[in-house]
């Protein structure tokens, strides 16, 4: 039952990784981005148990939840917490590792702070997107419905860099 509800969860978070790059606001890619890294999460635990892949994904939330608490007040993350942060990913992919396979989503979530860390919107789209392809090899080694997360975020990703990118042609 397990097994199914994981790959429920991975149906799901492609549903956000798609819905998060076609946004055009920080803040409300933030938001979506703390339910995706949620159900990450619960995919990655059900299918595969304990590894860096759930602790880096709990530090993604918890960055989220810094970030936007940052754009409610007008702040931005200072160097402090950005050592912080880079601090946890890797800790959490120490305390997490079970195989190689842990190294890879200890990569890519470093990539992740570096996305949510981004002022700009392309910005994060395109470490996102660095991410995402990334997180696609982890999900098809884990044999994990999430893998289809990760190819629609990263098609995604390329379409929104397109359409909103600043030549004079871009689409609100």
């Amino acid at each position: 039952m397990s097994y199914y509800i994981a790959q429920f969860c991975g149906i799901l978070v492609t549903v956000g990784v798609v819905l998060t790059m076609q946004l055009k606001k920080k803040k409300q890619m933030l938001i979506v981005s703390v339910a995706v890294n949620a159900l990450s999460a619960a995919n990655i635990l059900l299918l595969d148990g304990f590894s860096s892949g759930v602790v880096v994904m709990f530090v993604a939330i918890l960055q989220l939840l810094f970030s936007i608490w940052h754009e409610k007040k007008g702040t931005e993350s200072g160097t402090a917490e950005k050592i912080v942060f880079l601090a946890l990913y890797i800790a959490g992919g120490v305390i997490g590792y079970t195989s190689p396979l842990d190294i890879l989503s200890t990569v890519a979530a470093v990539f992740y702070m570096l996305a949510v860390f981004q002022k700009k919107e392309q910005n994060i789209r395109l470490m996102l997107l660095v991410n995402l392809s990334l997180w696609t090899v982890y999900h098809s080694i884990l044999g994990s419905t999430a893998v289809f997360a990760q190819i629609a975020g990263v098609i995604s990703s390329l379409t929104a860099l397109y359409r909103f990118r600043k030549n004079g042609k871009t689409s609100d």
